[in-house]
């Protein structure tokens, strides 16, 4: 089984890589602006940050440290990388919004989509009868809230902010752990009117 020493020193050269990797893309976007080369660095390092943390707690699970713990410490592990990537959040809403990398977001949405139910169902693999929704649609949930907090990051300008944006989280996180698992019925999805697209 991986010592937490190990694992705490796994994670420190995951962040740094994470940390330079920002660096790169925010000096690539002062020097040449919004940049597709710049926008596809930072979709890079993001989906860096999902492969990694998706080693680690699939690993953990494997060595018999799964369940809700497991699970709320990689939400902890995922938050923590977003707070440290904080410089790189209105790069990455810039990112979002570049159509000259639309086909590498759509598939690092795939990918990173993929990652978390893998990781979900490695996590909860003892009781995924238990989860209140199933294993792909909770990885969507925990990608889409993760995403909006990142926004929320995005346009902090001070301490206040960034303490308001660490609530939400807490509050994610707290929402998360009372309603993963349940002894009921699955949630079944519900029905709504189609949306018109613009396109």
């Amino acid at each position: 089984m991986t010592q937490p020493k190990e694992l705490s020193l796994r994670r420190r050269a995951a962040e740094r890589v994470l940390e330079t990797a920002a660096g790169l893309v925010n000096r690539a976007r002062l020097r040449a602006g919004p940049a597709a080369v710049a926008d596809l660095a930072l979709l890079e390092s993001q989906h860096a940050a999902y492969v990694e943390l998706h080693r680690r707690f699939t690993e953990r699970a494997q060595a018999g440290d799964g369940g809700l713990q497991s699970a709320l410490d990689a939400l902890d592990a995922m938050w923590q990388m977003i707070r440290q990537l904080r410089a790189g959040a209105p790069a990455v809403l810039q990112t979002l919004s570049n159509e000259a990398v639309v086909e590498r977001r759509a598939r690092f949405y795939l990918e990173s989509t993929r990652l978390l139910e893998d990781a979900i169902r490695s996590v909860f693999a003892s009781n995924l009868g238990q989860l209140a929704i199933p294993p792909a649609r909770m990885a969507v949930l925990v990608r889409v809230a993760l995403e909006g907090l990142v926004v929320e990051l995005a346009q902090a300008r001070n301490a206040a902010d960034v303490a308001t944006v660490d609530q939400a989280y807490t509050d994610f996180r707290a929402l998360f752990e009372r309603s993963v698992l349940h002894e009921g019925p699955a949630v079944e999805p519900i029905a709504l009117e189609p949306i018109a697209l613009p396109w």
